[in-house]
């Protein structure tokens, strides 16, 4: 659904500037072919010279979207000079031709950079703001992770999303992955629950050095010198940070290092299970909501083992209705847990359009953006050293990315050369 969202729905070009240059999908069905070739020919023209009807546009886009068969696309040459490329949705009424992609992929992808970071800094805050109301950390993230999950489920069963279709081997690829995932958001909700979320964003920012140590160890996979260079302000910022933070904990410093190696091992064996089967229709949605529903049922236990059988809900449960209300309780889970399944699944879906060195960068200035959010927000004091070290801990990681970056494109033009 956000992809559809994505998309500006009004717009279409005149005609005339139209190139034909693809044919017709041979499984529409005769109907819409028919009038698509009537496009292709010329014979049929579009609901406007300059600008379709809205409603039209987006019944297309609507039918191209559930891919029913009831729409059918065709990429071609347009703008004056014909150097653009264009797509026109057609059906058994006319055609509508959308704005130039290169437009609409620079539209979507700032509609996924805005929601990305709009929806992380969301969660953040409301997460905070949930354990404030009653500090059960287990239960939050079972809790938030079963959100997830009734909000996907509908989804694939009514077909507005195609679901997933996963084997036995493909399951067995996922679990581990899915536990990893459970791990790293429980750590990471305990971290904030046990003290302040911009403390818990800058240990956070340690991830990168989780990742090249691990996959070092599991992978054999060893980093290139500027790598390791960009690690040192990342260890120095984050240690300078904790030791000057006015909220330190070592409940929740403990919480995001788990969090770190946790995500860390997931990204490994993510990398580690590429030519292991995952299912049918594994779309960057779908991976993220197999992977919810499969971390929902390793939290949930979690939190019974951890909190409602050593018997610490019923006690705080009490105080917190009396002092905030269930419903409060109840809107601030759900909004939480949204926020949490819509945030990831759209960072998937960019990380699937874009470069992942760019995602990289992307991610660390999410982290600064949250950071400052939630400072303001929550009024949280940090003194100047603290502030020095979130600084640096976060320009390390920008540098890391860079560093990455730079080691790819390395070895791709050295395999490009091997080749030829």
């Amino acid at each position: 659904m956000l992809a559809l969202l994505a998309q500006p729905a009004a717009l279409a070009l005149s005609a005339p500037l139209i190139q034909p240059r693809l044919g017709v999908a041979s499984r529409a069905p005769p109907v819409v072919a028919a009038a698509t070739e009537r496009y292709l020919a010329g014979t049929l023209k579009t609901s406007s010279p300059n600008v379709a009807p809205a409603a039209d546009a987006i019944k297309r886009m609507w039918g191209a979207w559930r891919d029913d068969g009831s729409v059918t696309s065709v990429t071609e040459s347009c703008g004056d000079l014909g150097t653009e490329e264009c797509t026109a949705l057609c059906d058994d009424d006319g055609c509508s031709v959308m704005p130039p992609n290169s437009l609409l992929k620079k539209a979507k992808l700032g509609v996924y950079f805005a929601l990305w970071f709009a929806l992380s800094t969301g969660y953040n805050i409301a997460n905070k703001q949930r354990l404030n109301s009653i500090a059960l950390p287990w239960t939050h993230s079972a809790v938030s992770l079963l959100v997830g999950t009734l909000f996907v489920t509908p989804l694939w069963l009514t077909g507005l999303r195609k679901p997933p279709r996963l084997s036995g081997a493909a399951l067995a690829t996922l679990a581990p992955i899915g536990f990893l995932h459970a791990l790293g958001h429980i750590g990471a909700v305990v971290s904030a629950g046990a003290g302040a979320v911009s403390f818990t964003q800058i240990v956070k920012a340690a991830e990168p050095v989780f990742t090249c140590v691990l996959s070092a160890i599991v992978l054999g996979q060893y980093i290139s010198m500027p790598v390791a260079f960009s690690l040192v302000p990342i260890v120095f910022g984050v240690a300078l940070a904790s030791v000057t933070e006015l909220s330190f904990t070592w409940v929740a410093f403990s919480g995001a290092m788990l969090s770190n190696l946790a995500f860390a091992l997931r990204n490994i064996l993510s990398r580690a299970s590429m030519d292991k089967p995952k299912g049918e229709n594994m779309t960057p949605e779908n991976l993220f909501g197999v992977l919810t529903v499969l971390s929902f049922l390793v939290a949930a236990p979690l939190a019974i083992a951890f909190e409602w059988l050593p018997g610490l809900v019923g006690a705080k449960w009490a105080e917190a209705t009396a002092r905030v209300g269930v419903k409060t309780i109840a809107a601030q889970s759900i909004s939480t847990g949204l926020y949490f399944y819509l945030y990831n699944e759209v960072a998937m879906m960019a990380l699937n359009n874009i470069h992942p060195v760019t995602h990289a960068v992307a991610n660390t200035i999410k982290r600064v953006v949250i950071l400052l959010a939630c400072v303001v927000f929550f009024q949280t004091p940090m003194t100047p050293l603290c502030t020095a070290g979130s600084s640096i801990a976060i320009i390390g990681s920008y540098f890391y990315a860079m560093a990455k970056g730079a080691d790819k494109l390395k070895k791709q033009k050295e395999a490009e050369a091997k080749a030829a």
